[in-house]
């Protein structure tokens, strides 16, 4: 390929006009998360909570970009009486998907990227577990085998161990009350989204992990709300969805949902290569094209100093 070339598919992967560009851009981000899958081995790690990144979140990540791009090949039908039912595409469901994927993005940079110290980490990853153990709690009305039972007695010693940790370390004996009682609050309501200012505690909701994940200029702030918004049966949901198979309209809003999964896709990647540097020599392993074409929406929206390499610099 000639660096005129180069630069001509670099450009097509970043602006990604139609929904083909977009998804041979999303076949880029599955081979690659299929290899860091296959290769696992280069970024072992000690602890079970970085396992799980390693692993899982990195796993969950490509099955998600999988069904993505098997949804928007769009769906027919035809009916046993005949009838017809031309290619489409739901918007509404590939926004419900991309929710998921912003969600599991945002995560995954504020338990593992975000915290500047152990002690942090200890508070979040901990919160982050006992959300998950509270709320499964909450079906102990349908227990009815004693491994059923057993298995809720040992989650709400795990629950209790779990907050004991978060209680010994140093930085939750340094907190205020004040900040103290931030946590039990969250505790009790089966939430993790806190972000450390120093010793002081900031509560989160999930319209604010943009800028946990350093994504600037506020170009995400709201995309959080527009996701759930035509993820739900809204009033604006439902009735913008009678006008969307006239003139196509529905072409152009799935590809603009998928803008916005090529944003989160490539913070993924740069966020897992800076927990695990050793999986960078995969990444750089890659075609030109391929490094460049990942790293494009990570460091345009969120700066050079994110940028998982220089490999962009070739294109002047």
């Amino acid at each position: 390929m000639t660096l005129e070339q180069l630069r001509d598919e670099s450009l097509r992967l970043y602006v990604c006009k139609s929904i083909d560009d977009t998804s041979d851009l999303l076949s880029f981000f599955a081979d690659y998360l299929l290899l860091t899958i296959k290769n696992l081995e280069i970024a072992t790690v000690q602890s079970v909570s970085d396992n799980e990144a390693r692993r899982l979140i990195n796993q969950m990540i490509l099955t998600k970009v999988l069904h993505i791009k098997q949804l928007i090949c769009g769906v027919s039908y035809q009916s046993i009486q005949g009838i017809t039912l031309p290619i489409l595409i739901d918007p509404t469901v590939v926004a419900a998907l991309i929710r998921n994927v912003y969600e599991t993005v945002g995560l995954f940079n504020l338990v593992y990227i975000s915290p500047k110290t152990e002690d942090e980490k200890t508070i979040v990853y901990n919160l982050w577990v006992i959300a998950g153990l509270k709320y499964r709690q909450t079906f102990d009305f349908i227990a009815n085998s004693k491994e059923s039972i057993d298995k809720i007695k040992n989650e709400e010693t795990q629950i209790l161990n779990l907050i004991k940790e978060i209680e010994d370390t140093l930085l939750y004996k340094s907190l205020t009350e004040p900040n103290t009682k931030k946590i039990k609050r969250k505790i009790k309501d089966k939430d993790y989204k806190i972000a450390f200012n120093y010793n002081n505690i900031q509560l989160l909701s999930w319209q604010d992990l943009t800028n946990v994940m350093g994504i600037k200029n506020g170009s995400l702030d709201k995309i959080y709300t527009y996701f759930s918004l035509y993820s739900h049966p809204s009033n604006v949901s439902v009735f913008q969805f009678g006008s969307l198979y006239k003139d196509n309209d529905f072409l152009g809003m799935t590809n603009f949902n998928l803008q916005n999964l090529l944003i989160l896709l490539s913070v993924f990647i740069a966020d897992y290569i800076r927990l695990f540097p050793k999986v960078l020599s995969i990444y750089e392993g890659l075609p030109l094209i391929n490094q460049i074409a990942l790293n494009t929406h990570n460091r345009g929206f969120r700066g050079e100093e994110y940028s998982i390499n220089d490999s962009y610099k070739i294109l002047g």
